[in-house]
Order: structure tokens, then sequence, then C-alpha cells
């Protein structure tokens, strides 16, 4: 069956230092799976080496057991040594972030087993911090202030910060000095030794640090967890081994594994799919694009009104419901803003998409959509609404007082995020483009967070 092109509509609101001691040089050999040879675990130096092997050693003596067989538990230098030592069969497994494991199945294609549980859940946040006496207490705040940060291929100490920032605008650059301290723990102890202003971190490390007195300023959605993947070489045999004893891994059956892994609860299956929404952040932030789509593959394009992990949230479940449902295997699009919304569908690089009624309109009427079923919300039925907001505390009360004031709008193209309101203050005798400074805030979040 040909693939079709077509539109959903979107019903939208306008709102919305290590130790020397400690550092081991994984062993340059040549990957060997006979029976009597000992298979290498690496793990990423989240937090201090010593602690690291204090979680770990339970897990590895388990699996040992599981799968009878030897197994060499390594805590890599940084996050570079632990790709390439799982990419080249140094590591046969390894413990990564979303990041890093887009980067090693992108260069390496190592095959992911089983992601962590950590304190009950799949996924897992990351939070900006500074110290509870520093004046900086909301995100748009830290222009100019002194970030520390960990490793480039960390999710939480470095991707999911960074699109925090760029969401508002903020470049890196607009610090006054970006530090990359590698281990979270010592971005939390920087922060309180007044080294640096704010830090960009993991929610489950920060909170160890709050009697030590660091506070949250913002706390990004959720992601998913870390996961244990294999070297691509690694027999399929030895891979569901591993696998099984992970996922048979219980808190009832191995308490003694569980406690001492302090907040990981056990493992769940995994697909690579999963990760697809860090690979959307990885290339809205830098370029990179490690997305990839099979010949099966349907995509669709959600219109880019909120984050990619709110989107992702949403919109996912229905992409795996149709997956199963047609056969096909239906994936999001997810653009950088709604101009690379238009540059897609124009250009025919998607099958499908999601948007609101006005933008549906400019495409339908060239030939580039064609629409198929509407969406309704529960709240209002067919209908929606945009709204004007400003600050609790903004002598702004009435609609005369917007005139001359600079206004934040989602988009000059967006029906629930400018038109509707263009067209009712116009009835009230307001000309948007002579008595209001608009300015495109290109998303939700971004209108929100800068009134």
């Amino acid at each position: 069956m040909g693939k079709l092109r077509a539109s959903f509509f979107v019903l939208v609101l306008f709102l919305i230092t290590v130790p020397c001691a400690y550092a081991i040089q994984l062993d340059n050999k040549l990957p060997s799976f006979s029976d009597r040879s000992p298979l290498v675990l690496v793990i990423l130096p989240v937090e201090n080496i010593p602690a690291m092997y204090e979680k770990f050693l339970p897990l590895k003596e388990y699996l040992e057991k599981a799968i009878s067989r030897k197994i060499l538990l390594k805590v890599a230098q940084n996050y570079q040594e632990a790709i390439d030592a799982i990419g080249n069969g140094q590591a046969h497994i390894a413990y990564l972030d979303p990041s890093a494991y887009c980067e090693a199945k992108n260069r390496y294609k190592v095959v992911p087993i089983a992601k962590a549980i950590l304190d009950g859940a799949a996924a897992y946040r990351s939070v900006i911090v500074a110290r509870k006496d520093s004046p900086v207490n909301k995100i748009i705040e830290v222009k100019g202030r002194r970030l520390a940060l960990g490793n480039i291929w960390s999710s939480s100490s470095y991707l999911i910060p960074a699109v925090m920032f760029k969401e508002l605008g903020i470049s890196l650059k607009e610090f006054r000095a970006v530090d990359y301290l590698e281990h979270e723990d010592r971005i939390a102890l920087s922060v309180l030794s007044k080294k640096h202003d704010v830090g960009g971190l993991s929610e489950r490390v920060a909170v160890k640090y709050i009697p030590d007195g660091l506070k949250i300023i913002k706390t990004s959605e959720a992601i998913p967890q870390y996961s244990l993947c294999a070297y691509s070489g690694l027999p399929e045999e030895l891979r569901n081994k591993i696998k099984q004893a992970l996922l048979s891994l219980t808190l009832r059956r191995n308490p003694e594994v569980i406690k001492a892994m302090k907040g990981i609860n056990g493992f769940s299956s995994v697909e690579d799919r999963d990760f697809d929404v860090v690979r959307v952040m990885i290339r809205n932030l830098t370029g990179k694009n490690y997305l990839e789509y099979g010949r099966n593959s349907m995509k669709v394009a959600i219109l880019p009104l909120y984050s990619a992990i709110t989107l992702f949230d949403r919109f996912d479940p229905l992409m795996r419901y149709l997956s199963r449902k047609t056969g096909y295997e239906f994936k999001l699009v997810i653009p950088k803003d709604f101009e690379d919304f238009f540059d897609i569908v124009k250009q025919g690089k998607v099958d499908f998409s999601y948007s609101n009624p006005y933008i549906y309109i400019q495409l339908a009427d060239k030939g580039f959509l064609t629409a198929f079923v509407n969406t309704v919300l529960q709240e209002s039925g067919d209908i929606f609404r945009g709204i004007i907001i400003t600050h609790k505390d903004s002598p702004i009360r009435t609609l005369k007082d917007l005139k001359g004031k600079k206004v934040m709008v989602v988009s000059y193209k967006s029906a629930g995020g400018f038109l509707a309101q263009k067209l009712f203050l116009s009835e009230n005798n307001i000309d948007v483009s002579k008595d209001l400074s608009i300015i495109d805030g290109k998303r939700q979040e971004e209108v929100i967070l800068n009134v």
C-alpha cells in the first residue's frame, strides 16, 4: 500500500577530582566469548568511583551466578572511554545513560538489553541547582553566571540542562563561564563551595545535597532511564541470558542486591525506539541526527508547540498503538520550530502530520496535505480557545493596558497562540501590528516562562 500524506488537527491553547588510585584502564584486547573467558561490565562514572563500585559489585556477583560466567567490573574514567570500550569489544556489557547509549548505538551498533528502574520509575529527571542563599531563584536568571556541567555525552548533566536553557533562548555562550566537571557529585559540591553559581545534574544526585544548602530552581520532564547494553558481537544466546537475569531481579527475590544498588529497584524491557526522544533533543541542540527509520516506517510530524519530551510523552503511545494495529512502524518526527515543520511537510519528508487548523489550511490550500480526521478535546468539545496571560503582579489589568507593551506569541502561524488573539484584539480596537511589539516565542513554554 502506498504511503499517504495526511494531516490531523490539533486543538491548542495559547499557553500552554577522581582519586587516581581508583582510575582503572580498560585492557586493549580483542573480544573473547569462550566459556572460560570473563565478561567485562563497564559503568559510567556518574558518582565518585568508590560509590559506583559499591553500588554495582552486588549486581556483578548476581549476574555471575545467573549466567555461570565470571564478570570483571570496571568503572570508566569518563563517558567517552565507556562508549569506546563497549563499541570495540574491550567491554561486553555497559551501563550507559541515554545520550551515551545513542552515541554508542550510532557509532558501534550496540544492542540494548534492559533499562534500569530507579526509585520505582523507568524514567528520570535533570535539575538546575543553585545555593539556597543565592539570588538565583528562576532559570531565566542564570545569564552571566558561572555554570557547572558534567560531560558532553551525559543526558542528565549536559544534554537536558542545555536543552532547558535553549528552550528559553539562553545559549551556553551567555554564561560567564561553563566548566565540565565529569562527575555529578563534583557539580553539586562546586556550587555549594561557590566556585559555580548554578549547575545541571540528575535530580537523584542533587537531592543528596539539599540538606547541605543546595536548592533546585528548575526540574526537567522525565526521559528514559539508564540502560544496560551489549557489545554488538556478543552472541544472542548470551545476551538473552543476561537480559532474563536482569528482568528477574526483584526486591523480594534478591533484597541484598537491590538494597546495595541504592535507588535501582530492578530492570525492565527496553526497545531502541525508547530513546528517540533523546535523539530528537541531540539533533535540535547539536545538529547531529541519530534518528533511524526503516523501510516500513511511517513518519508523523508533530507541530512543536511543546518540548520534545512532552510531545513524545503525549504522542508516542499513539504511535505504538498504530504500529501494532497496522503492521507499519509509526515514528514521531519533532521539528525544531514552526518553520521547520512547514519545510518538512512541504518537502514530503513525512507521511502524516498533526497540526492546528490554521497551519493545516495554509498547507492544504497549496496541495501539500489531505485531512481525514479531527481531534476533540473533552473539556471544550470541538472548539478551541486562545488566551492572553500576564504576570500576576503586572500592572496590566485591561486590554487597553496592552498598548505599547511587548507581547510574546507562540507563533505568527499559530491559531490558538496568535491569530485568535489578533482577531479578538481587533474587535476591541487594538491593532497588534501598530499598538503592540510582537515577539515570536516559537513554543508555549517559552511564552509562559518569559512572562
